[in-house]
C-alpha cells in the first residue's frame, strides 16, 4: 500500500490510565484561554481602548486570518515530520511553537507606551502580535490535537481523549470570559488588559508543562510518505473534472512542481469520508459562528440584560457543556458517535427555538436554554475529532491513512472556516433586517432572526446531512445506527 505508513496492532489495545490522559488533556486549557479573548476583547480593546480607526482594523484582521488559514495545513505538514524525533515528537513540536503563543497574547495585551502614542506604530504592532499569536497557536492546537488522536485506536478510548481534552477548553474558555471582565471592571480598561496578557504567561506555563512532561507517547511509527505521484494523479483528475477551464491535461502535469507542491496539503482530501465529517462540521460550525456574533446584542437589546448578566449566561453556557461530558460518552458507547452528535444537534436547536417566545426581562427563563444549548456545545467540541481520529486510519483513507498532521491542518482550516461564514452571514444579514447600531437602528425581530432562528435552521440542515450519510468508518449513518439498520456503504 502507498502513502504514509502507519500501525494499528500496538494501539489498539492502548487503554489511558486516568492521571496520563489528565496530563495530555492539560494543555488545552490555555489553547481556549487565549483563542476567546483573540475573537472576543482585541477588538474593543484596540477599537474603543486605544482608538484605533475601525476600517484600519479590520484589514489587519482580514490579512491576518488570511495568512492564518493558509499556514495550516503547511504546519499540519510540518507536525508529521516531527514524528520521526520518537513517539512525543509531536509534543516536541508544540514546545517550539508555545513560546509564540504566549508571547504574541502578551503582545496584544501590552502595546508599549511609545507605540500606542504613534497611530502608525499601533496598527503595525497589532498586525504583528495577532500573526505570532494565530502561528503559534496554530502550531500548538494542530500538533497537540493531532499527538491525540495517535495515542489509541480503540473506537471508545478517542471519545476519552477527546471529551477530556474539551473539559479543560471548557475551564480555558471560563477564565477567558471571568478574567478580563474582573479586571477591567478592578483595574479600568488599559490596565485590566495589560493584566490579562500577563497572567495568561504562567497559566499557560503551568498547564502545558503536564502534557509535555507527562502525556503519553504516540502509539503509531512515524509518517512515511511513499508514491507522492500516485496523490499527483489523482488530483490532476480531480482538477481537470471539477474545473476543465482552469486545469488542462498535460502530458507534464504528473511533474508539475505546483501540483507536487500542493498535494501533501490536500491529500487527506481523497478520504470520502473525511469529505463527508468536513461538510457536516462546517454546516454545524457555522451556526455557532452566527450566534457568537450577535450573542452580546442579543442579551442587551431583547432581553434588556446587563454586561453581568451577558457574562453570567457565558459561564452557564460552557460550564454546562464541561458537565455535559459523561452524558455524550455514555451515548457515543450506546450508540454511536455521529448519533451522540446527532442527539445534540437535535436537542440544542429545540431548545435555542423555544427563545423566540422570551422578550425583554425573561433573562431567567433564558438560563435553562443556555443548560440545553451548552450540552450541545459539550458534544460538538469532543465528539467531531473523535471521528476524526477514527477515519483518519480507516480503509477508505487508504494511501493517507497516518497521515495526521496534513488531516487536523485542514481539520484547523474547516474550523476557521466554519466561524468565518457563521459571522459574514449574521451582522450583514442583521442590519439588512434592521439592526445597524452605526445607523440608529436597533430592531430586537432582526436578532431574534439571526440569533434563533438562522442557527436553528442551520442545526436542522446539519442534522439532517449526519442523519441520512454514513460518516463514520466503523459504523453506518445515524439512521442506520437508530433504525437498526443494515450500514448502507
Amino acid at each position: 500500500m502507498h502513502g504514509p505508513k502507519v500501525g494499528t496492532g500496538s494501539a489498539s489495545s492502548v487503554r489511558l490510565s486516568f492521571d496520563r490522559l489528565v496530563a495530555y488533556s492539560t494543555n488545552q486549557l490555555p489553547l481556549n484561554m487565549a483563542a476567546l479573548p483573540v475573537v472576543l476583547n482585541v477588538s474593543h480593546f484596540y477599537g474603543e481602548v486605544l482608538k484605533v480607526p475601525l476600517g484600519i482594523m479590520g484589514l489587519i484582521f482580514i490579512a491576518t486570518r488570511v495568512i492564518d488559514a493558509i499556514q495550516d495545513p503547511v504546519i499540519g505538514l510540518i507536525s508529521d515530520k516531527f514524528t520521526h524525533r520518537g513517539p512525543r515528537g509531536r509534543l516536541t513540536f508544540v514546545a517550539l511553537m508555545l513560546p509564540l503563543m504566549i508571547g504574541g497574547f502578551y503582545m496584544l495585551f501590552h502595546p508599549p507606551a511609545g507605540v500606542i502614542a504613534d497611530s502608525t506604530l499601533l496598527a503595525t504592532w497589532l498586525f504583528v502580535a495577532l500573526f505570532v499569536v494565530h502561528l503559534g497557536y496554530a502550531g500548538v492546537s494542530i500538533s497537540y490535537h493531532a499527538h491525540g488522536a495517535e495515542l489509541t485506536d480503540d473506537y471508545n478510548e478517542r471519545t476519552r481523549v477527546t471529551v477530556g481534552r474539551e473539559v479543560f477548553g471548557l475551564m480555558g474558555m471560563t477564565l477567558a470570559v471571568v478574567l478580563p471582565t474582573v479586571f477591567t471592571a478592578q483595574f479600568g480598561e488599559m490596565t485590566g488588559y495589560v493584566y490579562m496578557g500577563l497572567i495568561f504567561i504562567p497559566i499557560a506555563i503551568l498547564f502545558a508543562l503536564p502534557t509535555l512532561l507527562w502525556s503519553p507517547p504516540s502509539a503509531h511509527p512515524p509518517v512515511v510518505r511513499e508514491n507522492p505521484e500516485a496523490h499527483v494523479r489523482y488530483f490532476r483528475n480531480w482538477l481537470v473534472g471539477l474545473a476543465p477551464a482552469l486545469a488542462r491535461p498535460t502530458r507534464n502535469m504528473e511533474g508539475s512542481l505546483t501540483l507536487r507542491s500542493l498535494v501533501p496539503f490536500f491529500a487527506p482530501l481523497k478520504n470520502r469520508l473525511f469529505r463527508r465529517l468536513l461538510l457536516v462540521f462546517i454546516v454545524n460550525g457555522s451556526a455557532l459562528g452566527v450566534a457568537v456574533s450577535v450573542m452580546l446584542f442579543y442579551v442587551e437589546h431583547v432581553l434588556k440584560g446587563n454586561k453581568l448578566q451577558a457574562g453570567m449566561i457565558l459561564l452557564v453556557y460552557f460550564g454546562a457543556a464541561a458537565a455535559s461530558v459523561p452524558l455524550w460518552l455514555l451515548l457515543s458507547r450506546r450508540y454511536s458517535k455521529t448519533a451522540a452528535w446527532f442527539i445534540a444537534m437535535v436537542m440544542t436547536a429545540a431548545a435555542m427555538a423555544l427563545a423566540v417566545f422570551l422578550g425583554a426581562g425573561d433573562f431567567a427563563l433564558f438560563m435553562p436554554i443556555a443548560i440545553i444549548t451548552g450540552f450541545g456545545i459539550g458534544a460538538d467540541y469532543g465528539l467531531p475529532p473523535s471521528v476524526l481520529a477514527d477515519i483518519i486510519n480507516s480503509e477508505e483513507g487508504k494511501d493517507t491513512r497516518g497521515d495526521t498532521g496534513a488531516y487536523f491542518g485542514l481539520w484547523a482550516l474547516s474550523t476557521k472556516l466554519a466561524t468565518a461564514i457563521g459571522a459574514a452571514g449574521s451582522l450583514p444579514v442583521a442590519a439588512i433586517l434592521g439592526f445597524n447600531p452605526s445607523k440608529g437602528l436597533y430592531s430586537g425581530t432582526a436578532l431574534i432572526i439571526v440569533y434563533i432562528a438562522l442557527p436553528v435552521a442551520i442545526k436542522i440542515i446539519a442534522a439532517l446531512l449526519i442523519w441520512y450519510i454514513r460518516i463514520e468508518a466503523e459504523r453506518g449513518s445515524v439512521r442506520d445506527e437508530l433504525l437498526g439498520r443494515a450500514p448502507a456503504h
